[in-house]
């Protein structure tokens, strides 16, 4: 009863999203198209799922339908597998992957409640969801992009991990690391987790089962060996020309660069980048004043980290997006909210804000 009921309170707010999704679609693709001409693909008949298909959702699909290449190697194998998998079902791959996708935020969402409810309170719990539904770049949850997935497994590893079931979270943490790089991450929380679970102690029999976890992704590799040639294609592929020669440097690389074209050259997505890199910098350093658990805390730290490090030909990557799935942010953002009062006008502002940039994704601009 307690389930069904915690399911229904996240209901309203998920559908609620979604229906404003669809309808934004609709005031874009039929009322502003004169002005707003959509970029599209042409991938698949319907205008709302077209019109929701950009960027990575072609590689995944891409993978699923013909294996992986060189070019495709640093994209993790799990949605795609997921993808084919469910086609044998569907028969639509697009299908199947706005499927995938749309259940796994849902299911990520019903987690996030749980245990921010048992953590704090209700009201705390509602408004965490609401953020992480209505979060400016949330769109890439509705489209087939691999962040939901990677939400899903990454909570459900943690709710199961508080209930002692170390086995049940290490087998999703592993699912995790085969969604995303950042999934790699649960291995050292959940390893907190286990320190806790054994009076502060590692227990190296017991934290055995963690190794599953960065051990899955031979799995990837071997992939990725048989189809390459190179068990680490996943990572040497991104540091040539095609890929703008990613890389790690040091926290915060390229960034001064980016603020700087926005005054010099008046591009404003380098503002809205490096915009969403600061808040939720200021978000991670809240976090240690309103967030308990300290292994949500090692998953938002090392999960800002790795991509707030990484650099595209000196420029930073994709912060926007990347950091939709760091959920310990929106327990932080929630309780700000409550504490000075601004939960309605915080609710007002990011429903405008999540909408324009619905937009500007239908339309095929440049989002993250």
């Amino acid at each position: 009863m307690i389930i069904s009921e915690d399911i229904k309170r996240v209901g309203y707010l998920y559908f609620l999203n979604k229906f404003l999704i669809i309808f934004l679609v609709f005031i874009t693709r039929d009322v502003l198209n004169p002005f707003l001409p959509a970029a599209v693909d042409n991938l698949h008949p319907n205008v709302l799922l077209d019109s929701l298909l950009h960027w990575d959702a072609g590689w995944f699909l891409r993978i699923a339908g013909q294996g992986y290449d060189y070019d495709s190697a640093p994209f993790f194998p799990m949605f795609p597998f997921l993808i084919r998998s469910l086609t044998l079902l569907t028969n639509s791959n697009i299908i199947s992957g706005f499927l995938i996708s749309n259940t796994a935020l849902l299911i990520a969402c019903c987690y996030l409640y749980r245990m921010v409810k048992n953590d704090h309170n209700e009201e705390i719990a509602m408004t965490s969801v609401f953020a992480l539904l209505f979060f400016p770049t949330a769109i890439f949850f509705s489209s087939v992009y691999s962040e939901p997935l990677l939400l899903a497994f990454s909570l459900a590893a943690f709710y199961y991990a508080r209930q002692d079931k170390f086995i049940t979270a290490a087998v999703l943490g592993a699912l995790a690391a085969l969604t995303r790089n950042l999934g790699v991450i649960t291995f050292f929380a959940l390893l907190y987790y286990f320190y806790e679970a054994n009076g502060r102690r590692l227990d190296f029999k017991k934290t055995a089962t963690l190794l599953i976890i960065p051990a899955s992704l031979l799995i990837f590799m071997a992939v990725l060996w048989k189809a390459t040639g190179d068990p680490l294609a996943f990572a040497t592929s991104l540091n040539r020309e095609y890929w703008g020669f990613r890389h790690f440097e040091y926290p915060g690389a390229g960034q001064f660069t980016n603020i700087s074209l926005f005054f010099t050259d008046s591009i404003f997505y380098c503002l809205f980048e490096s915009g969403m890199a600061i808040l939720f910098l200021f978000l991670i350093i809240r976090s240690f004043s309103y967030v308990k658990d300290k292994s949500f805390l090692i998953f938002m730290v090392l999960g800002f980290l790795i991509p707030f490090s990484s650099v595209v030909d000196n420029m930073p990557l994709g912060m926007p997006r990347y950091v939709i799935v760091l959920f310990p942010g929106y327990i932080t953002l929630a309780h700000i909210l409550h504490k000075h009062g601004l939960v309605q006008v915080y609710s007002i502002i990011s429903v405008f804000v999540f909408s324009v940039i619905t937009v500007l994704f239908t339309v095929g601009r440049w989002i993250s």
